[in-house]
């Protein structure tokens, strides 16, 4: 058996008036060693030539691409919408921008990773990226985080952007539940939120496996730097935070019923984040939510204080 009969990987490719780098992350998958892959775009109301170069493209591999139109709704209601079509149906599922570039071994390592893990329904790959500028040279490298993937760090923050991850039909099935109304705030946050909630296998890839485009247009960058930081902090502080875990907590409360009992305990907990003063402080530090970075858990436990979280 080639590692390419491990099953089909379903690439989710969001578009949005991407002609100026989406021939460069059409050839990176092209260039796959892992070869069972077709691959899914969702356009969401491009004017350009982008839904042309697709075409193109999908010439050349005619049984292995697909384009659909998009809600137009904006990024992350793009890919909710792919997560949530019942005729796309296969063992692996992976997150595609349209301005990055693969390592020829992306497909292969992410899955070999998932099917070497322990049998689990709900499995997400995902790793570190290198960071390229607009003419495609390196600039350095997301942060490596050390600690443990649960829950009760995937309340407070993802673990890996959405562009690295690979999943498995158990939690693209979890989506499929979700009322097709519902908002979410990021497709692949929510996912890290939903693999850990269910206690499925989380997996950090500390070798970076794509070139993640850093650019003006970029709607999601990497958020490096000092100043990236503590201006991030500011809006996170001023209430952006606090909506978006309404929004997850939204979302989770479709699949509460599925949970673990240890992970619904933490979620109660964590809603207890809205109560009184004390009630705040205790559910905090004895349901163990934390960031990767040790400063960043002391800022969000002064942001609980303020009742900043949820």
């Amino acid at each position: 058996m080639t590692m390419s009969d491990k099953g089909t990987v379903s690439i989710l490719m969001g578009t949005y008036n991407g002609e100026k780098y989406l021939q460069e992350q059409l050839q990176s998958i092209a260039s796959q060693t892992y070869t069972n892959w077709n691959l899914i775009v969702s356009d969401d109301g491009s004017t350009d030539s982008t839904c042309k170069i697709i075409e193109k493209f999908a010439f050349n591999y005619p049984d292995k691409v697909a384009l659909h139109k998009g809600p137009g709704k904006g990024f992350a209601a793009n890919f909710f919408n792919m997560l949530q079509r019942d005729d796309i149906n296969s063992e692996f599922y992976a997150f595609c921008d349209q301005d990055d570039i693969w390592l020829d071994d992306k497909l292969e390592s992410a899955v070999m990773q998932l099917t070497s893990a322990p049998q689990n329904e709900y499995k997400l790959y995902g790793s570190r990226t290198k960071l390229i500028d607009s003419d495609g040279i390196f600039i350095g490298y997301s942060p490596c985080f050390m600690k443990e993937f649960c829950f009760n760090n995937a309340l407070l923050q993802s673990y890996a952007g959405g562009n690295t991850m690979v999943f498995s039909h158990g939690l693209k099935q979890l989506f499929e539940m979700l009322p097709a109304d519902l908002k979410i705030v990021s497709h692949d946050w929510i996912l890290y939120i939903f693999c850990s909630a269910m206690n499925g296998t989380v997996i950090y890839d500390r070798e970076p496996k794509i070139l993640y485009r850093q650019h003006g247009q970029n709607l999601v960058g990497s958020n490096t730097g000092l100043v990236s930081k503590v201006t991030r902090f500011k809006r996170l502080f001023s209430g952006e935070f606090k909506t978006w875990s309404i929004v997850n907590c939204m979302a989770l409360d479709c699949i509460k019923d599925k949970m673990p009992n240890e992970s619904r305990v933490d979620y109660l907990r964590f809603n207890s984040l809205k109560h009184g003063l004390a009630k705040r402080i205790a559910n905090f530090i004895i349901g163990g939510f934390y960031r990767q970075s040790f400063i960043e858990t002391c800022a969000f436990f002064i942001m609980n204080i303020f009742r900043k979280l949820v």
